[in-house]
């Protein structure tokens, strides 16, 4: 039996490791492409926005090459600001070439094979770990957290491929300086373009020297060279975004934190906060790890692994602690680079990768007091000791795909972004020029976790090619939120903790309504104000209830989807599992309603309201029917010259509607202002029959250009900062 150990513990054939890595990688991840279109799709953070988003940017850029705006959600917003632009190589370029289920599958094997494999050779080699203590590192966090709550879309390959990315620095350090540092240059464009800007890559950047100084003691004078050139590679790969998200931070959401009172928290109080979170969540989350450390360390006395372990410890506190402390200077200064997150997200990657290498540590001096200690009944103990620590990861590697395996009959691609009923109304909002927008209704609390729910998202629809009203990102326009709120008013006040989390969180969220016993209408004037979607050309209103309105007309009625879900729930577990590979599996039952009082995209009005204070406007707003809100533009500054309400005849139509270049021919008999109702951005140009013209923010939110009477061409484009020939 020892000599059984030994062999795993020093074996160096790489080609057998690799093999293992790879077939446990795709054990582990099966349950993500098994099942084809119909395998596992983690809703929360891959499913709620990102996985129907690199849909629709996948289409636009076939259709208009590389946009820089978006019109597809929440009245629309600079498309660079959105992560795929960090990591085009892996969430870009893939779904232009594959179907989108595939490669959700193949992310999330790579994430797994990358954390797994490139972990157990960064123990192997420069932290020289043995096999077995290398192969139970490499296997936890492979698993991330042990739970559902596994690896997302939106850490791309960066904190999946964080060993890599060491491994890679210090074979570089290893060359001649020039070398490392062209070498780590170039590394340091790779980085930056399969990793995420804000959500990792910038504090991962400042740990990197405390990973070499504290835990490999490279001298400075040795590190500086190639890690400041892999910094130089990292920046000016992602200048764009940054330039970008500078540019719209004015514009967007995030930037209300500046003015909603948020601040940087008391000093003292950040201290607290860092000490709950370590007490209260990592050193519970690591406490294998702690244990099998601990337990290493008082029987092995002697090995040189015993100084790497103290070392990873105080690298484990500064980054756990540090994390907390950045977060809370983070909080304050959002407001000058808005994030897509109220923090830098997961801030103590390192505490997750670092818990796994001390029980590593702990794993290895267990194994070698093993081969040291001459007693007969020690060696059975610290035999099963190893053995249970091996089985911890297997067991729940396979354990989670079992839990994840009752989610597949709600929770898989086909389900969520193969809607016949969507698919068809998105197939005739192609033909309509400019689209007509659609929104959300209804969703309730997920039933098992929270990375899994029977939630209809309002981005499931940007995979149908449409564009919607309501959205699931926080980048939205500051303006558009404010309207937002005012759409959902009565909501706000129905549910405080909404009110609160739309405060903080800035989703453009939907009511949070139960699950029903019954399927009794929803009563909308109770929850939405329809004339404010009205205005924001919402025509269509996807449902899990039914609604009542006396503008809404029912267009598809979910009678049959509701008795296939009816016979679904009476099928064993082994036939669900059965029909769902066969791809029998019923489609979120679906309520879909018509809006006939719906605005246009864009129209001509002659009677000008204005109203300097926005508060004040958007009151006004609220209180005036839909067909006020078609007569009269609410102006929070008065136009330069004044409009007579003389128009009576106005035609607008649509000549050209593509994300970056809008064109409308406008006749009419009078001057007046064109509303178009796309979000208001300050980079937006229009000429109106080939003259440079203004754009004024109208009914707070949207777009306006005053027109003298006449026929003329309006041509809207968006040119932002970092687009080539912008001035």
């Amino acid at each position: 039996m020892d000599r059984l150990w030994h062999r795993i513990a020093t074996a160096n054939n790489e080609r057998g490791w690799l093999l293992f890595w790879l077939a446990w990688s795709l054990s582990i991840s099966a349950i993500y492409w098994i099942f084809g279109p119909h395998s596992y799709l983690r809703i929360q953070d891959n499913a709620d926005f990102n996985i129907p988003y690199r849909i629709a940017a996948a289409k636009d850029l076939l259709h208009h090459g590389l946009t820089y705006w978006q019109p597809k959600f929440s009245g629309g917003m600079p498309a660079m600001v959105h992560p795929m632009f960090d990591n085009f190589l892996i969430d870009g370029v893939p779904y232009l070439l594959l179907p989108a289920w595939l490669v959700h599958g193949m992310v999330m094997w790579l994430q797994r094979f990358l954390a797994g494999y490139m972990t157990f050779r960064l123990c192997r080699g420069p932290l020289q770990m043995d096999g077995i203590a290398a192969l139970f590192v490499g296997m936890s966090f492979s698993l991330y957290l042990w739970s559902v709550q596994d690896w997302k879309l939106v850490e791309a390959l960066g904190m999946p491929a964080i060993a890599l990315t060491l491994w890679v620095l210090e074979r570089l350090l290893g060359m001649r300086v020039w070398h490392g540092v062209v070498l780590s240059l170039g590394f340091g464009v790779v980085f930056a373009t399969v990793s995420q800007t804000f959500i990792f890559t910038f504090f991962f950047l400042g740990a990197v020297p405390f990973w070499f100084w504290i835990v490999r003691q490279v001298r400075w004078s040795v590190l500086l060279p190639c890690y400041g050139a892999f910094v130089v590679g990292v920046l000016l790969t992602e200048a764009p975004q940054l330039i970008a998200l500078l540019s719209y931070r004015p514009s967007t959401a995030r930037f209300l934190l500046s003015t909603d009172g948020e601040s940087v928290p008391a000093f003292m109080e950040s201290v607290r906060h860092a000490w709950q979170i370590m007490g209260w969540s990592d050193v519970p989350r690591n406490g294998l790890y702690y244990g099998l450390w601990i337990l290493g360390m008082v029987l092995t006395r002697t090995d040189p692994a015993r100084n790497l372990a103290w070392r990873l410890l105080i690298l484990f506190l500064l980054s756990g602690v540090g994390a907390e402390l950045l977060y809370a200077v983070q909080r304050g200064f959002s407001w000058f680079i808005p994030t897509s997150s109220g923090n830098l997200l997961d801030l103590n990657q390192f505490t997750v990768f670092v818990g796994p290498l001390l029980g590593g540590i702990g794993v290895h001096l267990l194994r070698v007091h093993l081969e040291q200690t001459p007693s007969v009944w020690v060696k059975p103990l610290l035999r099963g000791v190893l053995l249970m620590a091996l089985a911890v990861p297997v067991y729940y590697g396979f354990h989670v795909s079992y839990l994840l395996s009752y989610r597949l009959a709600t929770d898989n691609f086909a389900v969520n972004f193969q809607n016949p009923l969507l698919q068809e109304l998105g197939q005739k909002q192609a033909r309509v020029l400019p689209p007509e927008r659609v929104v959300t209704v209804g969703t309730w609390p997920p039933r098992i976790t929270a990375a899994s729910g029977d939630r209809i998202y309002p981005a499931y629809v940007y995979a149908y090619g449409l564009e919607n009203a309501d959205g699931y990102y926080r980048l939205h326009s500051a303006r558009y939120h404010r309207l937002w709120r005012r759409i959902i008013k009565k909501t706000l006040n129905h549910y405080p903790e909404v009110d609160r989390r739309t405060s903080t969180w800035y989703y453009l969220f939907q009511p949070p309504l139960p699950r029903f016993v019954s399927r009794a209408p929803l009563i909308m004037q109770d929850w939405y104000n329809l004339d404010l979607l009205s205005l924001a050309n919402t025509r269509y209103m996807i449902s899990h209830w039914p609604l009542e309105h006396s503008d809404l007309t029912l267009r598809h009625h979910p009678e049959q989807e509701l008795r296939e879900g009816q016979a679904w729930e009476r099928l064993g577990r082994r036939d669900q599992l059965w029909q769902t590979w066969l791809g029998n599996v019923p489609h979120h039952a679906l309520y879909l309603y018509e809006n006939r009082n719906v605005l246009p995209r864009a129209f001509l009005v002659s009677r000008v309201r204005v109203v300097p204070d926005a508060t004040r406007l958007l009151d006004e707003m609220e209180q005036t029917p839909a067909e006020g809100l078609r007569q009269i533009a609410f102006l929070e500054q008065p136009l330069a010259s004044e409009i007579n309400p003389g128009l009576t005849q106005a035609e607008v139509n649509c000549e050209l509607y593509t994300p970056d270049r809008m064109q409308w021919r406008v006749r009419s008999n009078g001057p007046g202002v064109l509303v178009v109702t796309n979000n208001y951005d300050p980079y937006w140009r229009v000429t109106i029959n080939g003259k440079s013209g203004t754009i004024i923010p109208v009914d707070h939110a949207f777009q306006g250009v005053v027109l003298e009477a006449g026929e003329h061409q309006v041509v809207l484009e968006y040119w932002p900062p970092y687009r080539p020939g912008s001035s």
